[in-house]
């Protein structure tokens, strides 16, 4: 937080829906002290729904807490006093606010679960000796006989969330009923999104990837007011369409573009990156600014035992193996969800398009160089490397365009896995171009 000026507020207890009375705290994410920055996660609250996370609608400073773990407060009690830069952002919080609410993005998917799973929100609760699941989760992992024991959380403090049961079930993430179909003249492209408002970040997932593996990010990002847009690639996920090479796939990523509101936000992670550039050099002015997170196509060389061997894999070993060469979160898949990778790999989708992103001894066979100097003159484009990758090597950095800013984060091949806030905050930092 800046140095500048700041007004004392008293922050009460959200309305988090219509019949919300009262709110139980189960804990707080931000101590007294610690500042915090607008979307930024202050504590969690418990509602006679489900558990959600309460972000900050503003940059400040969390000076006292009023309530503490377990207590319930009534909607419109003062839970704490903070010091902000701005009041207006937290209009919907001041005490004197008729109806306090909290922002639209507060507002839980789980919210609209039946009333079975209403009754199990206190397992969310942060305690040693209890499962955290969302209301939604555990009503998801009844339905497709998924053992909760068995899954790696992937919300706060290891909650498990929807899109790890559907994961572990072989569904690919968000339910068929949540999944959206963009029709291009390819074919149809699957693709998911989070939030409805706000200025749109598209992201694009790598090689072997879906769109679940934004989970965490988009979470963050739409919690801070982004409308965020994730498509299944062409021979990934859901799609039924192929694409033989990055044009193939930049053209898929451009449709999606184009259906979409800008100017956005273009996010690219390895082969998605490369993707993501291409498509950027055909959408012109509809794109404000780049993000590519260790991307393909810098450097001479490629982890080609994962592309390769990702496009060849049959078996739950073979991907399980694979997997932990793309960091520490790669190996913390259930038993389950490797096996409907395994599945999904198995059927060969991805070997023409593994033949054109490397070759069996590692070479490169994209190269970014060229259009991200073109770009660069005209965007802003930021590159973020892992310096623990083993994929692609955080020294491809040196070979960047001057223009383009380099970023490096304690991470392997996935910074959105590793660093999931880090990489938001950079996405959301516009570059200084000029």
């Amino acid at each position: 937080m800046t140095t500048a000026s700041t007004t004392t507020l008293t922050l009460t207890m959200p309305r988090l829906g219509e019949t919300m009375e009262e709110g139980v705290i189960v804990g707080w994410l931000v101590e007294p002290g610690q500042q915090f920055r607008r979307g930024d996660a202050i504590l969690e609250l418990e509602t006679d729904k489900t558990v959600v996370e309460y972000p900050a609608l503003g940059d400040g400073r969390l000076d006292e807490t009023l309530v503490s773990a377990g207590d319930r407060v009534p909607v419109g009690a003062p839970i704490a006093r903070a010091a902000v830069l701005s009041a207006e952002d937290w209009a919907a919080a001041l005490p004197d606010s008729a109806e306090p609410a909290a922002p639209k993005e507060q507002v839980p998917a789980e919210a609209d679960a039946p009333p079975d799973s209403a009754a199990t929100p206190a397992a969310e609760r942060s305690t040693d000796d209890r499962l955290r699941a969302t209301p939604t989760a555990r009503r998801l992992a009844r339905q497709h006989g998924v053992a909760l024991e068995t899954l790696h959380g992937s919300g706060r403090r290891g909650r498990i969330e929807r899109a790890d049961v559907e994961r572990a079930a072989g569904s690919n993430g968000p339910a068929a009923a949540d999944l959206r179909w963009l029709d291009t003249p390819a074919g149809r492209l699957a693709y998911a999104q989070a939030g409805s408002a706000g200025p749109v970040h598209l992201l694009v997932h790598g090689f072997a990837g879906d769109r679940t593996a934004w989970a965490n990010l988009a979470s963050g990002l739409a919690r801070s007011g982004k409308r965020v847009v994730m498509p299944d690639l062409p021979g990934h996920g859901a799609t039924a369409i192929e694409a033989a090479d990055v044009d193939g796939l930049a053209a898929a990523v451009t449709a999606l573009a184009e259906s979409l509101p800008g100017p956005l936000v273009l996010v690219g992670h390895s082969l998605g990156a490369a993707a993501a550039v291409h498509a950027a050099r055909r959408l012109g002015d509809r794109v404000a600014r780049l993000v590519l997170l260790t991307p393909a196509g810098c450097g001479p060389k490629i982890g080609a035992d994962f592309v390769h061997g990702m496009a060849a894999a049959e078996t739950t070993g073979e991907v399980s193996h694979l997997l932990r060469l793309l960091g520490p979160r790669g190996g913390q898949l259930s038993d389950a969800a490797l096996a409907a990778m395994a599945r999904e790999m198995g059927r060969g989708r991805l070997r023409t398009l593994a033949t054109a992103v490397a070759t069996a001894d590692g070479r490169q066979r994209i190269d970014l160089l060229r259009p991200l100097a073109e770009l660069a003159e005209r965007i802003p484009v930021r590159a973020v490397f892992g310096l623990d990758d083993r994929i692609v090597s955080p020294t491809d950095a040196l070979n960047l365009p001057p223009r383009v800013a380099a970023h490096f984060l304690p991470s392997g091949h996935m910074p959105q896995w590793d660093a999931p806030r880090e990489v938001a905050a950079l996405i959301d930092e516009e570059t200084h171009h000029g």
